[in-house]
């Protein structure tokens, strides 16, 4: 990470810069606005108020207020986790490690890049100069993304502001780009505390075990390393004994199982087209490989 700083610093650096003019620039508009027209100040103060004593509630809350996530439905539940159907949604991402590198939770150094290089998109390193509204949960996957929820509605003209640079290189650390993630059935367990990378692995195994015992089945290629993703629904100020953590992982519905010709599949994995992104690498440490965990 030390070697990366001379440009990563730099790039993310340029881009909050860009967000706090944005913001300085909107300030002043809306001081302009108060001298136009006194009468909206009143109102202005009181939605202030009203957004801050929010925040000040969501230090002790699970699930924090007056912010908005991809649409789901719970269509089943077992013991500690339950099945979730996710509408396809479109996030703004930013890699957390470059191609073929391993990613730790641990890594507060390049999940804070990460991080700032979002929120600085979010709040006006756009090209439209537009400031987004904070959304949750921040999504982190195990191949080392971040995720920030967009919300298509809230657009003016439905679209979605792009980032101000785009990517030099695949999985460029610091750039931002728009991606569409596609509808997905998940098992997701919750958890509280703070998420390090011995904790995901802990939920990660606990998960597996139970969707196990209840005959869920994964859906991973066999023989891949099972892929998941952390969401995360609280600002860092929370207090930890409340905060919502979730791990998910992506399984098959009854219908995909007696759709999917399993001998087809294991003949594919045996040719070595298992369809999955070729930034997910095997590790002779990897121990979360499909079906042992399911067997």
């Amino acid at each position: 990470m030390p070697e990366e700083l001379p440009t990563l610093v730099p790039k993310i650096g340029s881009r909050i810069l860009d967000a706090v003019q944005n913001q300085a620039k909107k300030t002043l508009e809306t001081f302009q606005g108060d001298l136009a027209n006194p009468t909206r100040i009143p109102k202005r103060i009181s939605q202030q108020t009203a957004d801050f004593a929010t925040e000040a509630k969501n230090v002790f809350l699970e699930t924090p207020e007056g912010l908005e996530g991809p649409e789901y439905t719970v269509v089943a539940k077992g013991d500690g986790y339950e099945i979730r159907e996710y509408e396809g949604y479109t996030v703004a991402s930013s890699s957390m490690s470059k191609f073929g590198e391993k990613y730790s939770m641990d890594d507060v150094a390049k999940g804070g890049a990460a991080f700032n290089a979002l929120a600085a998109y979010l709040f006006g390193a756009n090209d439209e100069g537009k400031i987004m509204e904070m959304t949750t949960p921040v999504a982190t996957t195990s191949v080392g993304e971040m995720r920030f929820y967009l919300r298509k509605d809230r657009m003016n003209d439905g679209s979605i502001p792009q980032p101000l640079s785009k990517e030099n290189e695949f999985n460029e650390q610091g750039a931002v780009k728009v991606v569409d993630v596609s509808p997905a059935r998940l098992a997701v367990a919750t958890f509280t505390g703070f998420v390090t990378e011995g904790e995901v692995s802990r939920q990660k195994d606990q998960l597996l075990s139970a969707l196990a015992l209840d005959g869920v089945e994964v859906d991973t290629p066999h023989g891949t390393k099972i892929q998941h993703v952390v969401f995360q629904y609280n600002p860092p100020y929370t207090i930890p004994i409340v905060r919502r953590n979730e791990i998910a992982i992506s399984v098959r519905s009854e219908e995909d199982i007696e759709s999917k010709n399993l001998s087809d599949e294991w003949k594919s994995d045996l040719n070595g087209d298992d369809g999955i992104q070729s930034n997910v690498e095997m590790d002779d440490d990897d121990d979360d490989i499909a079906p042992s965990d399911v067997e």
